[in-house]
């Protein structure tokens, strides 16, 4: 049996608070610029979560990107909701947690972004997904996506 000490921090329901992952390799192609708007997809890459007592998740977004002419950059990032998608939304997208191409690259090139997100209510369930967004709204470029996921895993 675990020594457990006075004053010891047990957190019994982490242990019941498993990691979600989820992801696709429908290939996207030609997306026209979206500018600022994100889009989910089809089909929409999401995962539900039980925040643990933290109230902390490490959230993962990835995927293979590339330009068709070497002028536009696609990004994937979070989004993240209370309950489900209709619920509050807890994460807005943003470009700045997500992952990028580089606008000269024609190739598929596979990457990922890391993000921290705190402040969750413990016990409460959340739903989290890839938005991407293509460019800045104005050039005429298109870019392909060949594959998209999320991982959201509870921290202590």
């Amino acid at each position: 049996m675990a020594d457990i000490t006075v004053g010891k921090d047990i957190r019994t329901a982490d242990a019941h608070t498993p990691a979600a992952y989820n992801s696709d390799d429908t290939l996207i192609t030609n997306i026209a610029a979206t500018g600022v708007t994100y889009v989910a997809g089809n089909p929409e890459i999401g995962v539900f979560f039980i925040a643990p007592t933290s109230g902390r998740v490490r959230i993962t977004v990835g995927g293979g990107l590339r330009d068709n002419s070497a002028g536009e950059r696609v990004f994937i990032v979070p989004q993240v909701f209370l309950e489900d998608s209709g619920g509050t939304e807890v994460l807005a997208p943003s470009n700045e947690r997500g992952a990028g191409s580089p606008a000269e690259s024609t190739e598929f090139q596979y990457q990922s972004h890391v993000t921290m997100l705190e402040g969750l209510t413990p016990g409460r369930r959340y739903y989290a997904r890839t938005m991407y967004a293509v460019g800045n709204g104005t050039d005429p470029d298109t870019a392909d996506i060949a594959s998209r996921d999320i991982t959201v895993i509870p921290m202590p």
